[in-house]
């Protein structure tokens, strides 16, 4: 069962403890409490490049685990399948699929000035209607879809506990 008085430090100690338990359920608390601390820490390092983004690119990996087990635990606690992280996450996973078009553009374009005398070539990002100017059109897409899907997280992860629900205990 969750502990619905669970304080800071246990509920950071509960996340590491159970780095890859999916089964059971966090509370509502013990979700946010962990989450405070977590996110600043995930994105704070990524200011500081290059060795920055190092670091804050293994800390991401030693905590997807840890924090995908606690999201499926937060699930369970409203009564919904950890399947639904899927519904959460469907904009980030757009998203990438965004980027991963415009980084082949930006390949192309790259291939293009290189063949072309680099004087000669001029990039309009604030023309619409250039190659150049899609990719940006796509890019501020790829932002909306991410923005889209913090917001269904964070209505996802604050549903209230629903205790009679026992088939996720």
């Amino acid at each position: 069962m969750p502990d619905q008085q669970c304080g800071f430090g246990n509920a950071i100690k509960r996340f590491f403890d159970g780095y890859a338990e999916f089964k059971g359920r966090s509370s509502r608390r013990e979700f946010w409490l962990t989450m405070l601390p977590i996110a600043p820490i995930t994105v704070l390092p990524f200011f500081f490049p290059p060795f920055g983004t190092l670091i804050g690119l293994l800390w991401s990996l030693f905590i997807a685990i840890p924090f995908l087990a606690v999201s499926t635990r937060r699930l369970h606690d409203a009564n919904r399948s950890g399947w639904w992280l899927l519904l959460g996450h469907s904009g980030n996973i757009i998203a990438v699929a965004i980027l991963s078009f415009i980084a082949v553009g930006m390949v192309f374009i790259g291939i293009g000035a290189i063949m072309i005398i680099p004087n000669e070539m001029k990039l309009d990002f604030h023309n619409p209607n250039t190659f150049a100017g899609q990719l940006l059109i796509l890019l501020y897409a790829s932002f909306g879809f991410s923005g889209v899907s913090l917001i269904i997280q964070a209505c996802l992860y604050s549903l209230p506990s629903k205790p009679e629900g026992a088939r996720f205990d």
